[in-house]
């Protein structure tokens, strides 16, 4: 038996006892998982050779794919993010039925090309993990991930055709609009990203707490120690964390309620840490194992992660990663999506005297992340207020989703100056950086000039 029909029994036993695939899962060793899951990751080089892209790179690097039997047989071969940008349907081994698109702001999206088989195996996977939180019949789920070109709502609105629960998936409603329904239809569940989740527990602050719930499930973005602490101790239920993208088409790792790391779902990944440093840290590299429209080996995905060695007290066998510590690249994610330098140049390109150098940086302020624009520009008062302006102009006639974000306050905007000079302490200046967890530096505080909009 391999372990894609394995799983399916798994699921088929999970519909009418939720709480039994977890037990069996604890009970399995990782050797035997892995054993199990070996045919499958050999079928998929064997697949992925018929790709024309495939094809093409292993005959580059004098690769016999029918020899490998994990991904660290290929040597120094790896699929960049670039490929899924620029020639996707290269990667294609039959005809899709379907695609899936990054949320990225700026440059070509990441597209991956599924079956619709596919999703729905992606979705059932997705219903064991629910197990794990110890949903049943009788609790109400609310789902408000983005309901657009992504994954979130449609990965979670067939997921939930495999559980037992009332749910509703709703899409990236206004967080006062779901307030008032809380209550009505007595959710108390919430599956959202950690901003969307702010904005609720900000609201409900102001207007009361309709009851508590039992779960909160975040996905699309990381989320600091203080917030989790504030919305765990807020609604009286635990905040358990997924890791998903684009290009794993699913959950690929994920929080149990322990909440330390995250457990790899090695039913249907090989996971490596690339290029690691001293401490462990490395690139998260993902060969998908049961894909076939559009199989992934040794992808890049940029995000930085180290292997946690000692076993969780939750007993699952699975291998469990260290909260994601950062990227490689400066792309940040966030409510505005994933966020790259470029997305702000267009804002920054009408505003007159601006320097060369501008950085933008995230942090929170209370429970809500604050976008602060840091520019160089010399002149008074009437300057910067024009150009800040020019900003929120440029911004909503641009970006409007990004705009409407801002004006539900699930993000906040600040345009904040600085000397000339200040910005550029080497020969590289970081455009965007994250500091979300440390807080905006000192220097930073004392060379600030003028007005901050809100």
């Amino acid at each position: 038996m391999n372990l894609r029909i394995g799983s399916e029994m798994l699921f088929a036993l999970g519909r009418r006892y939720p709480r039994l695939p977890m037990a069996f899962l604890r009970a399995m060793p990782l050797g035997l998982l892995h054993a199990l899951r070996a045919p499958g990751l050999r079928e998929t080089f064997r697949t992925a050779a018929r790709a024309p892209w495939y094809r093409d790179a292993f005959a580059a690097a004098r690769i016999d794919v029918g020899r490998a039997r994990r991904p660290e047989d290929l040597g120094e071969f790896f699929l960049t993010p670039e490929v899924l940008k620029t020639r996707p349907e290269a990667l294609l081994t039959q005809a899709p039925e379907l695609a899936i698109e990054s949320s990225g702001t700026s440059g070509p999206v990441t597209r991956v090309y599924l079956s619709r088989k596919e999703l729905e195996y992606n979705a059932r996977q997705g219903g064991l993990m629910l197990g794990l939180y110890g949903l049943e019949r009788g609790d109400r789920l609310l789902s408000t991930l983005d309901l657009g070109w992504g994954l979130g709502s449609l990965l979670t609105e067939r997921l939930v055709r495999y559980t037992p629960v009332f749910a509703m998936v709703v899409g990236r409603v206004d967080p006062s609009e779901a307030y008032t329904r809380l209550a009505e239809y007595r959710f108390n569940v919430i599956v959202s990203d950690p901003f969307w989740l702010a904005r609720l527990t900000e609201i409900a602050r102001e207007r009361g707490r309709p009851g508590p719930l039992k779960l909160l499930v975040g996905g699309g973005e990381g989320i600091t120690p203080r917030t989790r602490a504030e919305l765990e101790a807020f609604w009286g239920a635990l905040l358990c964390m997924t890791y998903a993208s684009t290009e794993a088409a699913t959950i690929l790792a994920f929080e149990c309620t322990h909440r330390a790391g995250y457990h790899v779902n090695e039913f249907d990944f090989y996971v490596e840490i690339a290029d690691a440093d001293s401490d462990g840290y490395g690139e998260i590299v993902l060969t998908t194992v049961n894909r076939r429209v559009m199989p992934l080996i040794r992808y890049r995905t940029g995000d930085v992660a180290r292997w946690l060695s000692e076993p969780c007290a939750c007993g699952l066998p699975f291998r469990r990663l260290s909260p994601l510590r950062g990227r490689l690249d400066e792309q940040v994610s966030c409510a505005w999506g994933n966020l790259h330098p470029d997305f702000f140049e267009p804002l920054l390109r009408a505003v007159p005297g601006l320097a060369s150098d501008w950085q933008v940086a995230l942090y929170e302020r209370d429970l809500t992340t604050v976008v602060q624009i840091r520019l160089e520009l010399e002149g008074d008062g009437t300057a910067r207020e024009r150009a800040v302006q020019e900003v929120l102009g440029a911004l909503q006639r641009s970006r409007p989703d990004a705009w409407l974000a801002y004006c539900q306050r699930l993000i906040d905007l600040e345009v904040v100056f600085v000397p000339r000079g200040t910005l550029r302490t080497g020969r590289k200046l970081l455009r965007l950086v994250d500091e979300r967890l440390s807080g905006p530096p000192a220097w930073i505080e004392r060379a600030v000039q003028g007005i901050r909009p809100r």
